[in-house]
């Protein structure tokens, strides 16, 4: 589906600022015997609301298609570094809400219950789940973890009225997602107790572009947020931000705490700031970004070349859903990579989306492989320690900050 119109402002004034070509949805990792027929591709661009400053996809792949046709296959859970961030979520809003056995908390978008059996285990609180993938929610009620198999809605709120009114609504890695914002915060309204805080997080548009983490730009990834949109968005629907936090968690990742009937607190201000004197919403900042992504590919690929010519094999490491937007941008495909190591069992045995290149396990890596390129290059600190053994000379497909 075409955008016409600002997720957040309703304008009418679309412009495009980032062209990445066709892609697969990033998403869909699939089993050889599943590629039948030509596999769809879509326009992966971004456009910026000229009115609002808010940036999201030109083109919307259906929500179905991208959570629900096939089995989901991130997991919450399969790092340590995924685990740690979401530990130290859970701990951090217990504390900054003062959370104990009688709350409840929501987590929308709860993937297999990671962060819900951390609040569980710091705050003692009751936790529910809501996630639209059925394979996702069956593990995570499998875990213990009780979980909604629905997308977030009116209608799936009622489910959890059913057990309660939460004091906090969590969404990590979510709004994002979401080509309806208003009906989130529609839903979260409706849901909430009058006396609750949203806490969401959600990659920052300012560290995308100031990182030149193209790859974090995706299908699934419909909405990219700045405080300076979201800040007038979120007013306007009778919400304020009360409190701001940035991470370096995949790339950069901004948490918001955000609660109904409020005004925005200080952080807002000094957020807006910060991205005016960037020039985040300038154009030419993204005509730079282009150009520094197409060097990048460039570079890349050269290395590449290079090492196959002298005999190396190279192979991916982390089978990451970022990850096939590089490949697939660079058009690096099984005659460059050997196959992909990774450790989720929700996607060893596949093929990685529009590469199609296998992946296996990390214990399964061939003793001849000179080389490893990270793919999620956020945790190669992590990546390159865990791998050490293996002598290989690691690719780190990234640029320095702008």
């Amino acid at each position: 589906m075409t955008t016409r119109e600002c997720a957040l402002c309703q304008e009418e004034s679309l412009e495009t600022v980032i062209d990445l070509g066709f892609h697969p949805c990033a998403d869909t990792f699939v089993f050889d015997s599943k590629l039948k027929g030509v596999e769809n591709r879509y326009p992966l661009k971004v456009c910026m609301c000229s009115s609002c400053g808010h940036s999201q996809l030109a083109y919307v792949v259906p929500r179905e298609a991208r959570y629900q046709d096939n089995d989901y296959s991130y997991d919450s859970s399969n790092s340590p570094v995924s685990i740690d961030h979401f530990t130290e979520m859970a701990r951090s809003v217990s504390l900054e809400l003062g959370l104990g056995n009688n709350d409840f908390v929501c987590d929308v978008g709860s993937n297999i219950g990671t962060l819900l059996d951390g609040f569980r285990r710091i705050s003692g609180c009751k936790v529910v789940g809501i996630d639209p993938s059925s394979n996702i929610a069956a593990i995570a009620n499998e875990n213990g973890i009780p979980t909604i198999n629905d997308f977030f809605s009116i209608a799936s709120a009622n489910e959890v009225l059913k057990l309660g009114r939460p004091l906090v609504i969590t969404a990590t890695n979510v709004l994002n997602h979401s080509e309806d914002v208003a009906g989130f915060f529609d839903a979260a309204k409706y849901l909430i107790d009058p006396r609750g805080c949203i806490v969401f997080e959600t990659p920052y548009l300012l560290e995308i572009i100031k990182q030149t983490a193209f790859d974090t730009i995706y299908l699934e990834h419909v909405n990219y947020f700045a405080v300076t949109p979201l800040s007038c968005f979120l007013a306007s629907r009778g919400f304020g931000i009360q409190k701001i936090e940035v991470s370096d968690y995949m790339c950069g990742t901004i948490r918001l705490y955000v609660r109904p009937n409020s005004a925005h607190g200080a952080d807002v201000a000094r957020y807006v700031e910060i991205e005016r004197q960037y020039g985040l919403f300038s154009k030419s900042v993204y005509g730079d970004f282009m150009e520094r992504v197409k060097s990048l590919k460039f570079r890349l690929n050269k290395q590449l070349y290079d090492i196959k010519a002298a005999g190396g094999k190279v192979i991916g490491i982390g089978a990451a859903t970022k990850g096939n937007t590089l490949l697939n941008y660079c058009n690096i495909d099984s005659d460059l990579l050997e196959y992909i190591s990774d450790t989720s069992s929700l996607k060893i045995g596949k093929l990685t989306p529009g590469s199609h290149i296998r992946i296996i396990s990390d214990d399964n890596i061939n003793s001849d492989i000179t080389h490893g390129l990270i793919l999620p290059w956020n945790i190669a600190e992590y990546l390159t320690k865990k791998l050490k053994h293996l002598n290989l000379k690691f690719i780190i497909p990234m640029l320095e900050p702008k």
